[in-house]
C-alpha cells in the first residue's frame, strides 16, 4: 500500500514537471514572438525614419527631406479638401479641379507642395538676408501652440498617429510650424506699415483711386423667399408675410434710422451676426438687380423693397470710408511681399533630387 502511494506521488510528481516544462515552453513562445513582433516594429520605424530624412529639394543651401514634403502635402490637402483629410482614393486625386488648364488634384497638390517649399525656403533666405530671427518668446508661442494642437487632437498619442498617417515627423511639424511664425515675422519686420519696405506715396495714391473709383459701399435688409439649402421657393403665404414685412419695415425707415438694429432684428443673412453690416463691392459682386439699385441711389438714401430671385431687399447706400481702404492697403502689402518672395524664388538655386518627382501623392 505505501509503495502505491509512493508511486502515485511520483507520477505526481513526473506530472507537474512536465506542465511545469510546457508552461516554460508556451511563454518562452510568446516571448519569442513579441520580440520578433517588437523587431519588426523597429525596423519598420527605423526604415521610415531613413527614408524620411532623405533630402528630396533645396532652396539656397537649405535642404528639405521626404518628411518635410509629406507635411507640406498634408497643408495643401487640407486647403483643398479640409483639416481631416488624410489619404485621398484615386479617384479624388483623378477629379480635375481645374477644367480650363485640365489640372486634376494630384497635380495641383504636388504643384502646391513644390510651390509652398519653395517658398519656406525663399522666407529662410529673407530673413537671413535681413539679419530676421526668431526670439525665445516665439519659440516658447510656437511650444504654446504645439501644446495646444495635441490637446485638440486627443493627446500624444493622437498625434503621432496624425503623424504616421500623414507619413511625416515631429521635427518637420516643427519646422513648418517654425516657417509660418518666421514669415509673420518678416513681413511685419520690413512690410508693415512704417517699415522700410512700406507702400509708397504714390502706391498709397493708385490703391485709393481704385478703391473710390471701383467700389461702392452698402447695407441691406434681406427677406429670404427661398429655402437655403434646396433653392425652392417658399410658399405664397410665407412669401406674401415677407412681402409685407419688408413693405412696413421700409414704410418706418429715414435717413435717420438705426439702420444696423434693423437689420439685426429682421434680416434673415444677419442671424448670429453682430454689426456692422456694411458690404463693400465691385461691379459684378453683386446681383445685377441690386447693383442698379446702389448706381441709382444717392449716398445715405434708401430704396423702395426691391426683389430678386432670392427675396426682398431694402438697400441702404452708404459713402465709402476709410476702414476698408486701410485693409486694402493691407492687401497692397501682402501683394508686394508675395511678388518679393516670388522674384527671390526666380533667383535662387533650387536642386530637386530625383526622389522628388516620384513621391507619391494619396
Amino acid at each position: 500500500m505505501r509503495k502505491r502511494i509512493k508511486e502515485n506521488k511520483n507520477i505526481d510528481n513526473n506530472l507537474n514537471l512536465k506542465n511545469i516544462f510546457t508552461i516554460k515552453k508556451f511563454f518562452l513562445f510568446i516571448l519569442t514572438i513579441l520580440v520578433l513582433f517588437i523587431i519588426i516594429v523597429c525596423i519598420i520605424l527605423l526604415t521610415r525614419k531613413i527614408s524620411g530624412q532623405k533630402e528630396v529639394i533645396s532652396v539656397n543651401g537649405i535642404s528639405y527631406t521626404k518628411d518635410d514634403y509629406m507635411m507640406y502635402l498634408r497643408l495643401a490637402k487640407t486647403s483643398l479638401f479640409g483639416e481631416n483629410t488624410t489619404r485621398l482614393p484615386k479617384a479624388t486625386l483623378n477629379t480635375i479641379i481645374d477644367v480650363e488648364n485640365n489640372i486634376n488634384a494630384e497635380t495641383y497638390l504636388r504643384n502646391k507642395t513644390e510651390e509652398n517649399l519653395k517658398i519656406a525656403g525663399s522666407i529662410k533666405k529673407i530673413a537671413k538676408d535681413n539679419q530676421i530671427s526668431l526670439d525665445a518668446q516665439a519659440y516658447d508661442e510656437l511650444k504654446e501652440d504645439k501644446a495646444k494642437f495635441i490637446e485638440k487632437l486627443g493627446g500624444k498619442i493622437a498625434f503621432y498617429k496624425f503623424l504616421w498617417d500623414n507619413r511625416t515627423s515631429e521635427e518637420a511639424y516643427d519646422k513648418i510650424a517654425e516657417i509660418d511664425k518666421l514669415y509673420k515675422l518678416v513681413y511685419d519686420s520690413l512690410y508693415a506699415e512704417g517699415k522700410s519696405k512700406d507702400l509708397t506715396d504714390k502706391e498709397k495714391t493708385t490703391v485709393k483711386n481704385n478703391y473710390e473709383l471701383e467700389y461702392k459701399k452698402a447695407r441691406q435688409i434681406f427677406l429670404l423667399t427661398v429655402d437655403t439649402e434646396t433653392k425652392k421657393e417658399l410658399s405664397p403665404t410665407i412669401t406674401e408675410q415677407k412681402k409685407f414685412l419688408a413693405e412696413s419695415l421700409r414704410a418706418e425707415l429715414n435717413e435717420n434710422s438705426d439702420f444696423d438694429e434693423y437689420i439685426k432684428k429682421y434680416s434673415d443673412d444677419a442671424t448670429g451676426k453682430e454689426p456692422p453690416y456694411d458690404m463693400y463691392f465691385k461691379s459684378g459682386q453683386l446681383l445685377k438687380v441690386l447693383e442698379e439699385t446702389v448706381d441709382d441711389l444717392k449716398e445715405n438714401e434708401i430704396s423702395n423693397v426691391i426683389k430678386s430671385e432670392y427675396g426682398f431687399h431694402i438697400i441702404r447706400r452708404d459713402p465709402l470710408d476709410n476702414e476698408y481702404l486701410e485693409k486694402m492697403y493691407e492687401d497692397q502689402r501682402e501683394n508686394n511681399f508675395l511678388t518679393d518672395i516670388s522674384d527671390d524664388i526666380k533667383n535662387s538655386k533650387i536642386i530637386i533630387q530625383d526622389s522628388f518627382t516620384t513621391l507619391k501623392v494619396d
